[in-house]
């Protein structure tokens, strides 16, 4: 009988004191990774869905969603995860999700890069300078849109990024945000997106949520299409709000 080939002693040794985890190491998926590629539908899962009728678009006119203002709150290189807010955050759980479709081929995109911030359960932003008398001002790091430095990663609450699956569907876990003062006015409560795709614009907007008192004195949310309904939905663990927000995005100029 042969006899079994023996691991090197490198392998040995390091398969003996665990691994990875006797290393201390740990696992990132850091901004810059590029997503994983569309696989083979060995399974048929994607006809069947859209033998169930996933394909249909949006309802109403398949027009590109409406954009929305950018505000002073965005930075770039938000985390790549599926939870906006952090671990046990106060507030109303709330489930978004939705699919990205293409205006041009009416077809969903994969791999669309959605950028989602928000207000936390106070409407408060992560980037505020507390320490200022104007509490809507933000720091000089978070002006990444106007050439400021960029926030250090650990202090990223409230924004994330993520992908959309080979389907276009994107969801995530969040609470809803808080309304909030700007001057005499109130700013609805709401959420942020910025959608890329390859192949077409870029997409700078907003959802709003259905009943929101705020709604009709904002001058942004009063002539929005980009209302939301919001309904309670049981589980097995109790209570949470779902929604859904579906995006169209336009084609790049030739």
């Amino acid at each position: 009988m042969n006899p079994q080939p023996q691991a090197s002693s490198s392998r040995r040794d390091f398969l003996t004191l665990g691994g990875l985890a006797a290393t201390g190491s740990a696992l990132t998926l850091h901004s810059h990774a590029t997503p994983t590629p569309v696989t083979e539908d060995a399974h048929g899962y994607i006809h069947y869905l859209q033998a169930a009728g996933q394909e249909i678009a949006p309802e109403g006119k398949f027009q590109p969603t409406h954009p929305d203002i950018l505000g002073p709150f965005w930075a770039s290189g938000a985390p790549f995860r599926g939870k906006v807010t952090p671990p046990m955050a106060p507030g109303e759980l709330l489930v978004m999700r939705g699919r990205v479709w293409s205006h041009t081929t009416k077809k969903p995109l994969a791999n669309t890069v959605l950028d989602i911030w928000q207000a936390d359960h106070k409407g408060e932003y992560d980037f505020q300078n507390h320490q200022r008398p104007d509490k809507r001002a933000v720091l000089p790091e978070a002006r990444q849109f106007s050439g400021g430095a960029q926030p250090t990663r650990a202090n990223f609450k409230n924004r994330i990024r993520l992908l959309t699956d080979e389907l276009g569907y994107y969801e995530y876990e969040t609470i809803k945000p808080a309304a909030y003062g700007v001057g005499n006015s109130t700013r609805p409560s709401h959420i942020h997106y910025m959608a890329q795709a390859k192949g077409h614009q870029r997409l700078i907007t907003q959802c709003y949520f259905k009943g929101d008192p705020h709604i009709a004195k904002d001058p942004w949310a009063s002539r929005s299409p980009l209302i939301v309904t919001i309904q309670k939905t049981r589980c097995d663990h109790g209570e949470y709000l779902a929604g859904r927000f579906d995006v169209v995005l336009a084609g790049t100029e030739a």
